[in-house]
């Protein structure tokens, strides 16, 4: 009996975890650097898939290289879609994917690029692409929290230079993992976030660890994601503080971090939760450019939340109006040096209020970084940067 070969084709998913998002730039080629001709429109099924490329821009997240595919729509025009908007499924064996029998999340997936089918992007006009809306955050509560693994889980550092804006975010990551706990297997249940998992420790009382839990046992089919999915997903979701004491759940949330899934999701949810909407709310307004000052703005939403006030304040104390667009790097530096000022006094003074002097590590790290003249973040001849004593992360890779 001859086999008919599925169609390899693509859905376009959108950001399901933000249905507001209803429509998602279609481009003119492999990069976002490219216009973009139209609008596309989620859950638009069976676009054939004409041609994949890597980026252009080699911008990677997760530790991959984002693809783009470049699609037929319905109109019949042509144009390019990152993987991690789309579904693909069929026989994808000539670019690369194998045979998919069911819709799968196409970033998630591999693409072994030696037998991967390529063309050229078609030129068409376009806009820029607009910016989706904002999720909802809430931060996660500010502690000191007890590894139960190494110190510091690195993320590779990749860069095309020091100004990359990958090579900033897994640097601006790899510093704030350092103080939040380090690893991703880090678990600790003492404080008011009932329980706090991950390298950004994702809280139960938030939404963070179930937005993390939702994802991972929506990807992966292991046993750990099966028996979190059945047992621990809804209840996550509910904020249940019985969960605080739950071995069972504390054991499977460390076995999950083994699974790179796991890390990819928690490095999107970070990214989702608080280097996205830091770069709305406050990078992008200003137009902050030093690899330093948008560390500290990221490492200062996880901390006190992507809402917080010491930006408005640092802008008051340096006579420059809110909001704005700074002029030149020499402003910028003024400013970012005032604000981790201002960041360092208020953990000096939770520290002697709360008695937990180990708060003002974390002040003085950024304070020093400003002294020292580092604002390009490049760290030490080895591209380290040591974030309190014992502990150095990577924050650039030659």
């Amino acid at each position: 009996m001859t086999m008919i070969k599925q169609a390899f084709v693509a859905s376009i998913r959108g950001l399901p975890h933000n249905p507001s998002v209803t429509e998602i730039n279609a481009r003119s080629g492999p990069a976002t650097t490219y216009e973009s001709p139209f609008k596309a429109v989620v859950g638009t099924q069976n676009l054939t898939i004409e041609a994949i490329k890597a980026d252009e821009n080699n911008i990677i997240f997760q530790g991959k290289v984002y693809q783009w595919f470049q699609l037929t729509f319905p109109d019949g025009r042509q144009a390019w879609v990152r993987d991690d908007l789309l579904n693909i499924s069929g026989d994808g064996s000539g670019f690369g994917y194998g045979v998919l029998p069911a819709d799968s999340f196409a970033f998630a997936l591999t693409r072994q690029e030696a037998i991967a089918v390529t063309a050229a992007p078609a030129p068409v006009q376009s806009l820029p692409i607009a910016p989706t809306s904002s999720p909802t955050v809430i931060p996660t509560p500010a502690a000191v929290p007890v590894p139960v693994a190494a110190p510091v889980v690195e993320v590779a550092v990749t860069e095309t230079s020091l100004n990359d804006v990958n090579r900033i975010r897994m640097a601006a990551f790899n510093i704030t993992a350092g103080f939040e706990g380090g690893g991703y297997p880090t678990y600790q249940n003492y404080d008011s976030g009932i329980i706090s998992y991950g390298r950004f420790q994702f809280t139960l009382a938030g939404s963070g660890l179930y937005r993390v839990l939702e994802l991972y046992t929506g990807r992966s089919s292991s046993q750990t994601a099966n028996e979190l999915r059945t047992n621990y997903l809804e209840r996550t979701r509910n904020h249940d503080a019985s969960l605080r004491n739950d071995q069972r759940l504390r054991q499977l949330l460390i076995e999950a971090a083994n699974d790179t899934i796991m890390q990819q999701v928690q490095d999107q949810v970070a990214t989702e939760h608080y280097w996205d909407v830091v770069h709305e709310l406050s990078i992008k307004p200003r137009n902050i450019r030093t690899p330093l000052g948008i560390a500290l703005i990221f490492d200062m939403g996880i901390n006190f939340g992507p809402r917080h006030g010491f930006l408005t304040s640092a802008e008051k104390d340096t006579g420059l109006q809110p909001r704005t667009s700074l002029p030149d790097e020499a402003t910028e530096r003024r400013l970012i040096t005032r604000l981790a000022e201002l960041r360092r006094d208020s953990h000096y003074r939770q520290a002697e209020r709360d008695n937990l002097p180990g708060l003002r590590v974390r002040g003085d790290f950024w304070v020093n970084l400003a002294q020292q003249g580092d604002w390009q973040l490049g760290g030490d001849d080895s591209g380290l940067v040591l974030v309190k004593t014992g502990t150095r992360v990577k924050v650039r890779n030659f």
